[in-house]
């Protein structure tokens, strides 16, 4: 393997930690915003409440699934930088790539998921 391969999954990396910050950085936003939403609504009926705990609870294990994921992005760039001064670019490498990437696109789901489930709460319960 190429150590250029390596330098752009490196980049690859920087740029979906980079993408996970940011949409970590939403969350507690959406949470006071939702927050500030519901003391404005009179009363609140007890499928109004259960949804809007369940709500808050997913934000918080997507926050705690993003620094998971964070950490595992740590991880593989310091295994890449460590392959790179070897030189010696086995499978492994691309593998766990690979594992990695299926695991982004699975966190950028759930958080597009959180924010449509987020939108349709205020939209049904206000």
């Amino acid at each position: 393997m190429d150590g250029k391969i390596l330098d752009l999954f490196m980049k690859e990396n920087d740029a979906w930690d980079d993408m996970i910050t940011r949409q970590k950085k939403e969350i507690p936003d959406l949470e006071n915003m939702l927050s500030a939403a519901m003391k404005f609504k009179k009363g609140m009926d007890e499928e109004t409440a259960s949804s809007f705990h369940h709500l808050k609870k997913e934000m918080h294990n997507q926050q705690d699934y993003m620094d998971e994921i964070k950490h595992e992005l740590a991880k593989q760039q310091r295994f890449l930088a460590n392959e790179k001064k070897v030189k010696d670019f086995p499978i492994n490498s691309l593998l766990m790539q690979n594992a990695l990437r299926e695991r982004i696109r699975i966190v950028e789901k759930n958080f597009l998921d959180l924010k449509c489930n987020y939108l349709n709460y205020l939209a049904s319960s206000l």
